[in-house]
Parts: structure tokens; sequence; C-alpha cells
């Protein structure tokens, strides 16, 4: 459905930063293909970033991975606000039947690809929550106008030529599946992180 010529809506990585979220977005670039083809995308969700910008707390633990992370790299608000959205959506997440079963077939049908996903570092996976979590903030605002986000996302390059026709008659079927896409992303980054085990 999307191209993969852009990983992101806005991006302002250093170097380093690109090369990491290239790979990761490879690896999920194969993830969402391979998850069309097995029928796994099917979450009903309209699971965006909850309003939760003034929560300090979550009630969902960090796995152990992240914990130590967060721990090294100190106390700063970005990455606290980075761990509140990653909490809102994952406790949504934990209670929709639909992602549950996501999760379980992410595991079986799919174990190779989340493995591979598993040898990245903690922050790597992290600053893939973060660009995902990020791409769904934006969604909202991109699409109050929605045959200008398919002109956008088409000059962008974000569309494949074979979807364009079909999004240009049905702006809300772009968003749609942007939405889910972001979503099975932030899902199997969060199966990777260990909220889900």
């Amino acid at each position: 459905v999307f191209s993969h010529k852009h990983s992101s809506f806005i991006s302002t990585a250093t170097p380093k930063q690109t090369m990491i979220q290239r790979s990761l977005c490879s690896i999920l670039l194969t993830l969402l293909v391979q998850s069309a083809i097995h029928g796994l995308f099917f979450a009903n969700g309209q699971f965006g970033v909850p309003n939760v910008a003034k929560s300090k707390t979550s009630s969902t633990p960090l796995p152990e991975g992240l914990l130590e992370s967060v721990s090294s790299n100190g106390n700063n608000a970005d990455l606290e606000q980075l761990l509140v959205d990653i909490n809102a959506i994952v406790e949504k997440a934990k209670a929709d039947p639909q992602t549950q079963e996501m999760v379980l077939r992410l595991r079986s049908e799919m174990a190779k690809e989340v493995e591979e996903l598993g040898e990245k570092s903690v922050d790597e996976i992290l600053s893939g929550m973060k660009e995902v979590i990020n791409n769904m903030k934006l969604i909202d605002y991109l699409f109050k106008d929605k045959e200008r986000a398919v002109a956008e996302m088409e000059k962008e390059g974000m569309i494949e030529d074979t979807h364009l026709d079909h999004y240009r008659k049905n702006p809300d079927a772009l968003e749609e599946d942007t939405r889910r896409g972001l979503y099975f992303q932030f899902i199997t980054l969060a199966v990777v992180a260990g909220y889900f085990d």
C-alpha cells in the first residue's frame, strides 16, 4: 500500500539515526507486507495516541530492557512523555481482543521477522516507537483535509502508483490504511520491546 521511500512524515534525524531508521523501516515494511499476505492486518481499533499529555504516571510497567535504557539515559521530559504515550497505547491495546489475537499471530506466523527486530538495540526500538507515535500524532493534522493529504502523500512518494487512483477516489481509505499501518508497526515494536510478555 505505502511506498518505502519515506519512513516518516517529517525527518530531522542525524545520519546515524537515519541509518537506524532505515534498518528498522526495512524490517517493519517486510512485516507490514507479510502481515497483509497472512491476514494479520485486521485490528479494528482506531488507536491513535490517547490524550495523555498532562499525565505523568502509567499503570503498565516498563519491560526490563527498556527500564535499564531509560535509567542510563537519565530523566528528560521528552523521554518521559514518550513512555507515557507508549504506555497509554499499550494499555488500550491489551484490552482489545483483536490486538491480542494479532500479537499471537505475529509471534507464530512471523516469528523470524520479530526475532530479527529483537536483535536491534533498546535505543533503536525506542527510536522506532517514537517515530511511529510522532506519525500517529501527525495523522490527525494531516487528514483534516483528506484530499490534500492524498496529494501530499503522493508528492512525498508515500503511496504506491498501483493504489493511487483508489485513494484519490476514496481518501478515507488512505486515512484508515495509514492508521492501521502505523498501529501495526507500533504493536510489532511493542512486542519486541517486551510489552506483551
